[in-house]
């Protein structure tokens, strides 16, 4: 990723006939009581402005400020981050056009990138420092947008009615013996709606009637009236495992990542985290083997932007190893390039088997996999 810089130089010429030379007085000296004025110093050149890039994204600004601050350290280029919950990003990004004054995006979700790419609003960005770091299963084929970190869907269950190891497949989860014990996240949401085209592969009719069986065996809750607390959407799911509601959840590891994480809020406790040493986690794969789905997080640069450079320069940071690093641990994911080191929150849990189907295979199974949420429905 060269970049490329320009230096331009002006060359004053003077032409004409021969001038004549015309001998001037000498200048009186200055007597004592006259002061000599100081001589002007040269007028300072005007300060250049830093490059900057402005971010959307739906992820908190603080999390991602060491990870930015670095950035800027080493590019020179500063970011500004204006937040926004996701689904009302992406709606204000479509709004805007041509005309937004995004640069760059983050958003979460393999359904809202490719919202996103096939509405225009991403430039096509092929960068082979990327294109190495990045496994070619978590790109876009036409380079519109780039997954930088991931997150997958664990079977977490109390310890004292769920074995380690006891759910090893997400078909596991449809067996009658989990009839009345199982609480699960809204799957017609569309953080869902990758993880549901991933199950359609390669037997759409297997994958409904998996969304049935777990459908059947699962607790009916009470809806959460309380508020969001940001980064754990499936925060209710584990309150549920603690009040005795269920015996088994499937729950986002992000979720777990930040109940993990000691200086989430600058160290204050949370009261969910003790409950974490009563729990079993499991990473299941899917029925065929493949391994474990994984939803991504990923990042494009827009159309409108006319710093194209700096945002290529922001996109292939966030690949190299040190951005890997720090935005898994700013956002509790896991790293996508391969050999990236794991935050300890992550740590915690154990390893797993991604499955490596490429996501664009998935891209033409979301609309089938959205109507397959509704046609089921109760979740």
């Amino acid at each position: 990723m060269g970049l490329r810089g320009a230096v331009f130089g002006t060359l004053l010429t003077v032409s004409g006939a021969a001038a004549a030379i015309v001998p001037q007085p000498p200048a009186p000296a200055p007597t004592p009581t006259q002061a000599q004025a100081p001589a002007e110093a040269p007028a300072a050149e005007p300060a250049k402005e830093a490059p900057r890039l402005t971010l959307y994204t739906s992820f908190d600004p603080q999390r991602l400020a060491a990870l930015l601050a670095e950035f800027q350290k080493t590019s020179g280029i500063q970011v500004q981050v204006e937040m926004d919950q996701a689904d009302l990003l992406l709606g204000r990004l479509l709004r805007e056009g041509a005309t937004t004054a995004a640069d760059v995006v983050l958003l979460p979700t393999l359904t809202r990138a490719e919202r996103a790419a096939t509405a225009g609003l991403f430039v096509p960005v092929t960068v082979p420092d990327i294109d190495r770091a990045i496994p070619a299963a978590f790109r876009d084929p036409g380079g519109r947008w780039i997954a930088v970190t991931g997150f997958v869907r664990a079977a977490v269950g109390l310890s004292e009615k769920v074995k380690p190891g006891e759910i090893a497949r997400y078909d596991d989860l449809a067996k009658p013996a989990y009839k009345g014990r199982l609480c699960l996240p809204p799957l017609g949401r569309l953080a869902s709606r990758s993880f549901l085209a991933t199950q359609m592969i390669p037997d759409p009719l297997a994958a409904e009637a998996w969304l049935k069986g777990v459908t059947a065996n699962a607790v009916a809750l009470a809806p959460d009236t309380s508020a969001p607390v940001p980064d754990a959407e499936d925060r209710p799911l584990v309150q549920a495992l603690v009040d005795g509601k269920c015996d088994v959840a499937l729950i986002g590891s992000r979720t777990l990542a930040r109940l993990s994480d000691r200086l989430t809020s600058g160290g204050g406790d949370d009261p969910l985290r003790p409950a974490l040493d009563k729990l079993t986690v499991s990473f299941p794969i899917l029925g065929d083997g493949r391994g474990t789905p994984v939803e991504i997080v990923a990042i494009g640069a827009t159309q409108a932007t006319g710093r194209r450079e700096s945002a290529v320069k922001l996109m292939g940071y966030l690949t190299s190893d040190t951005g890997q690093r720090l935005l898994a641990e700013a956002l509790w994911g896991y790293p996508l390039k391969p050999g990236t080191p794991l935050s300890n929150p992550v740590t915690r849990w154990g390893p797993f088997r991604a499955d490596p189907t490429p996501l664009s295979q998935l891209l033409p199974l979301l609309p089938q996999a959205a109507a397959l949420a509704d046609r089921v429905g109760g979740l």
